[in-house]
């Protein structure tokens, strides 16, 4: 279904980065569960390649044994071939997120446990999101943690290098085949299906 996905609690800020990055316009409003089903969008990275980016509806605690629709949305997580965690660190709860959600995806799947993956702490722009940040960041110290916030715009340059640079993660774990426009895209895209059945929000649709 897509290169990345995104994977975090409900209003966690995933539509934002998606809106940010790429053509897709999923609807963003300031309360939980806004977005139902994936929304995918595009991010252009140059004349040979794009990265398609799925903004996965939230997960909460309990998903693996079916809360809150979570069977269904961890299996739209399970068609995404790297994943980026994103943690609203506005919250003062917000330091057992990530482990939270690495654990429902687990316990649903070993695969999903192994999809290469990074951690984006969001909305740094609110007062002690700062300081929650750089906690979780030592907390982690063997995994890739980003800071950013999308409304002032802080840090997501880094936040683009990392998703292209999980991108071709996934990418040289398979071989690479070209598509008829010659745009290079790896063999698990190129394998990728969606069924007709499936709820997914593509580019230029609205909600």
């Amino acid at each position: 279904m897509a290169d990345i996905g995104l994977v975090g609690f409900p209003n966690a800020g995933k539509s934002s980065l998606l809106d940010f990055f790429t053509n897709a316009r999923p609807k963003i409003a300031p309360y939980p569960f806004t977005t139902k089903i994936p929304n995918l969008g595009v991010l252009h990275v140059d004349q040979e390649r794009d990265i398609i980016i799925a903004d996965i509806p939230g997960i909460i605690e309990g998903a693996s044994d079916g809360a809150g629709l979570g069977i269904r949305f961890l299996k739209h997580i399970s068609r995404t071939a790297g994943l980026l965690y994103i943690i609203d660190v506005s919250d003062d709860n917000c330091f057992s997120v990530f482990q939270t959600l690495s654990s429902e995806l687990k316990q649903f799947s070993g695969e999903l446990a192994k999809k290469p993956f990074a951690v984006v702490c969001n909305k740094l722009d609110v007062e002690g999101a700062q300081e929650r940040f750089e906690t979780i960041r030592k907390s982690l110290p063997d995994v890739t943690v980003l800071g950013m916030s999308v409304y002032n715009r802080q840090g997501m340059d880094e936040v683009r290098k990392t998703i292209i640079t999980l991108a071709d993660t996934v990418k040289n774990t398979k071989p690479a085949v070209t598509s008829k426009k010659k745009k290079t895209v790896s063999a698990f895209m190129a394998e990728r299906s969606v069924c007709d059945t499936d709820e997914i929000q593509y580019p230029g649709q609205e909600q």
